[in-house]
């Protein structure tokens, strides 16, 4: 740019420049690089905030698969190698640089996909195909390191369903005890606790998620939230069957077992919007967030700074690692394998292998007692959240 005499401000963020591009009117063009799918997908988040009329926009793609999917008659976009393509050959003679790759086939799979997936936690950015300016909202709050109580007070005013859901959770028999109803979010959420009220705020973000049908895997993604909640009305009911912990907290430690499937699922279901669905819905991508939901389900409730006893039972809920919270954690173990069970009565393999693995002795009257109990929790706990 400076040796085609043009005044320029250069950033190694789409997010920033884009941002930085509205902010000041005399920017009149934009040179956008592509490096990846993660560029891509903050540009197509980002991309309404350019003002077409005003300023020229060009876009250089680093992976030619990537200049056909930037799709908008005012924008023009070129692949990397048609600029350097000549460049790079008279450097490579001389042995200044490589020549450049050979195309490999198959640009997508579940194990490219997956270190996408490890490069957003890490990261720190997370975004998700979320509903709604106010789940965008809920999604930066649980991302900030010291989440406050007047910063969620404060979103809710944006969203009178929002509002009034925590409120209702506040009061309702699983929170209140014997105390009052209130009126005010601020009493609410020190009645709920930081780690019951972000818990709400992970199932609003899941049901916003579940609002967009366009998604690839929209179907598994339900699934996958009313398996989750049929997971916490079991640990709700377990708990105070077996009288360990608080059953308000073990309801929420079960509404987060599927987290980290959601999450995988909605960010496959992000990264490869606009592909064929008979292309990509096998099952190799669906096995990938099931087998990955605790890895990425744990370090998610870390990231968004839940306390141990909330994400402690999720990590060694598959193996029964000796851990301080065992009861909770044999309790979610439990409920986990109990979902067939809830939906046909029967004691298959794996509920059979999980009361002899947490070593619970349960006949079969006590578990029809259970599966009763836990679907009148259901249809309570709907109201509720």
């Amino acid at each position: 740019m400076d040796m085609l005499g043009v005044v320029n401000e250069a950033y190694n963020s789409i997010n920033v420049g884009l941002k930085r591009s509205v902010v000041d009117k005399k920017i009149s063009s934009l040179l956008i690089i592509i490096e990846n799918r993660d560029d891509l997908i903050t540009y197509n988040r980002l991309k309404d905030l350019i003002d077409e009329h005003r300023m020229h926009t060009f876009i250089v793609c680093v992976d030619d698969s990537l200049v056909q999917q930037v799709v908008n008659s005012r924008v023009i976009a070129i692949s990397h190698k048609t600029v350097t393509m000549d460049f790079s050959e008279i450097m490579s003679q001389s042995s200044v640089c490589k020549p450049y790759l050979k195309e490999t086939g198959g640009t997508r799979s579940p194990e490219k996909i997956f270190e996408h997936i490890k490069f957003m936690l890490a990261r720190g950015n997370i975004t998700l195909p979320v509903e709604g300016e106010c789940a965008i909202r809920v999604l930066g709050v649980l991302d900030q390191d010291n989440i406050s109580f007047k910063a969620i007070d404060d979103m809710t005013k944006l969203d009178p369903a929002l509002h009034s859901g925590i409120i209702r959770m506040a009061n309702s028999a699983y929170f209140s005890g014997t105390y009052g109803n209130i009126a005010d979010v601020q009493k609410a959420l020190v009645r709920l606790g930081i780690n019951n009220v972000k818990a709400y705020l992970v199932n609003f973000i899941n049901k916003s998620i579940a609002a967009n049908k366009n998604l690839l895997f929209s179907e598994e993604i339900e699934t996958a939230i009313r398996d989750s909640q049929t997971i916490a009305a079991l640990c709700y009911v377990m708990s105070e069957f077996f009288r360990v912990c608080s059953k308000g907290q073990m309801y929420s430690v079960g509404l987060l077992s599927k987290i980290g499937e959601i999450f995988i699922l909605a960010i496959i279901s992000d990264y490869l919007s606009g592909e064929n669905p008979e292309d990509v819905k096998g099952g190799s991508y669906r096995k990938m967030a099931e087998q990955n939901n605790i890895l990425v389900g744990g370090t998610l409730m870390k990231k968004w700074k839940f306390s141990e006893e909330f994400y402690m039972p999720l990590l060694f809920s598959s193996t029964l690692k000796e851990n301080q919270f065992m009861n909770e954690t044999k309790i979610l173990h439990l409920a986990c394998n109990m979902i067939e069970y809830m939906r046909s009565e029967k004691i298959d393999d794996s509920l059979a292998a999980a009361l002899h693995r947490t070593g619970i002795q349960l006949s079969e009257k006590q578990l029809q007692k259970i599966k009763a109990e836990a679907e009148t929790k259901i249809k309570d706990f709907a109201a509720v959240y």
